[in-house]
């Protein structure tokens, strides 16, 4: 009879009887069964997190009430989320504090005032309540388009999660700090096309901030209440899955696909700039989330590639990688159109253990994260490489580390391939050894033979060394001799 009550409570709630209230709890449902998950998972809530037999959600007071008369076990977690808010607030100090849209827009002008050979700083777009949405493009020559690997980073899709700004922001001064004296990030740099939009829900961030709100959506006027969730509002299989068509609901998914100028703004920049890999960053399951979200069960081909480099970010992080509908489905995420549509390999952070962790988590969740974000970007070149949905132009942008660390991926992605997709694949990286090769010759002609011998080291890139000898013989017979010491080494090889 319980878990029949249950079930009655939900199905009402979501047939239209929740009511707007002025406080929220954050609260976990326990002792779930496999259908009582299903129902939930299935529904318009504000979900956060599950687990086997748990899930952890937003409600509102009389939300709460209802589902207490079905009798199951519930703790709240937080039980005045504005309260909540409003704490962190309070606890914020000139030492460590969180960005608000002003003080955020200040310091992208700042840094790309004061390095304007490798920032640029656009606006993309407007909120719905005209507040610029502003990129900051990280590269070597920031006004041109160069066909180097490109990647997209973004915060505050959802208002509430005021960490998802921050890390971004780190990953652009981590960046511009080391450039010209830190070599790794100096190439991240100088083979990169980086996109940082920290704060893509600017009016919902500063309404949450000034008026000590747990506040989601942006801030749209809809029939007597606000409010689009921005991350069920983008355009591949859009619709009810884990979102509503209830303007009240935290997850009110809009009237169509892109209604929003926010989530408008993000679909023209990415079709214009073509990226190999990104991050949206939200708050919090300590995740890291890839495509597909809409539905359970649905194939994507580049499972193998999302789990091997998921893994090796989760290696600076410590998340857990898994997909989308393992936390929950949702449909109209960003992730799942710029996949879906695009072929970017998109990545979710859902960094930390709650939404806004206490102002002096900051630098720690900036510390943890930054490194993850940094290995993506040194990835992506040869992400697009092993991709089945990859860039062929891609592999002649490559620069000699990433067309090594292409081959020495495609050795353990491409068995997992087959047919069409596996000939696709193979072909892409036979371009990326022929261009190894030719970077390895340069190099023997300037006298370095340091890529030569790493390539001798790794049998994934032995494929290079017979193209990169041939190249090499017949460069020194047409003014550019090798040593005698280099030649012999390149000749006896094997």
């Amino acid at each position: 009879m319980k878990r029949m009550a249950l079930a009655v409570c939900l199905f009402s709630l979501v047939a239209g009887l929740a009511w707007a209230s002025s406080t929220k709890a954050l609260v976990r449902l326990s002792n779930l069964s496999d259908k009582e998950m299903k129902l939930f998972l299935g529904s318009d809530f504000d979900l956060v997190r599950t687990g086997p037999d748990f899930i952890e959600l937003v409600m509102s007071r009389e939300e709460l009430a209802v589902m207490k008369k079905a009798g199951k076990k519930i703790r709240e977690i937080v039980s005045d989320l504005d309260w909540y808010v409003a704490h962190r607030l309070a606890e914020q100090t000139p030492q460590a504090s969180y960005l608000t849209y002003d003080t955020m827009t200040a310091r992208l002008r700042e840094l790309a005032a004061a390095h304007p050979d490798i920032v640029r700083l656009e606006s993309v777009g407007k909120s719905i309540e005209g507040r610029d949405l502003w990129a900051a493009k990280v590269s070597d020559h920031p006004d041109l388009d160069e066909k180097e690997p490109a990647c997209l980073l973004a915060g505050a899709h959802h208002a509430r999660e005021w960490t998802s700004v921050m890390v971004p922001m780190a990953v652009l001064e981590a960046l511009v700090a080391g450039y010209g004296s830190d070599p790794r990030l100096t190439r991240l740099v100088d083979e990169r096309e980086t996109w940082i939009v920290p704060m893509v829900n600017p009016d919902g961030v500063t309404w949450s901030q000034t008026k000590a709100k747990y506040w989601r959506k942006n801030r749209r006027p809809v029939g007597g209440s606000f409010g689009i969730d921005l991350n069920r509002n983008y355009g591949y299989h859009w619709g009810p899955t884990g979102s509503s068509d209830q303007p009240y609901s935290d997850t009110y998914h809009g009237t169509g696909p892109f209604s929003e100028p926010e989530t408008s703004a993000i679909k023209a920049l990415a079709e214009r700039e073509h990226f190999q890999t990104s991050i949206h960053f939200h708050s919090y399951s300590e995740l890291i989330l890839f495509p597909f979200a809409y539905a359970y069960d649905v194939p994507n081909p580049d499972e193998p590639l999302y789990r091997s480099v998921g893994a090796e970010m989760a290696a600076f992080n410590t998340y857990t990688v898994q997909n989308c509908t393992e936390l929950y489905p949702a449909a109209g995420i960003s992730d799942d159109w710029l996949y879906g549509e695009g072929k970017t390999i998109a990545f979710t952070f859902e960094m930390g253990r709650e939404f806004i962790p206490p102002p002096t988590e900051i630098a720690k969740q900036c510390a943890l994260n930054v490194p993850a974000v940094l290995h993506l970007l040194d990835r992506a070149g040869a992400i697009a490489v092993n991709s089945p949905s990859g860039s062929e132009e891609i592999v002649g942008a490559l620069d000699l580390p990433d067309a090594l660390a292409a081959l020495t991926m495609g050795q353990a992605l491409l068995p997992r391939h087959a047919g069409d997709t596996r000939e696709r694949v193979a072909g892409r990286l036979q371009a990326a050894a022929r261009r190894a090769a030719d970077l390895v010759a340069a190099r023997l002609a300037e006298g370095d033979p340091g890529p030569w011998r790493q390539a001798q080291k790794d049998p994934a890139c032995r494929p290079v060394l017979p193209l990169a000898r041939t190249r090499a013989l017949f460069e020194h017979c047409h003014g550019h001799p090798l040593s005698d010491v280099l030649l012999a080494e390149i000749q006896k090889a094997r």
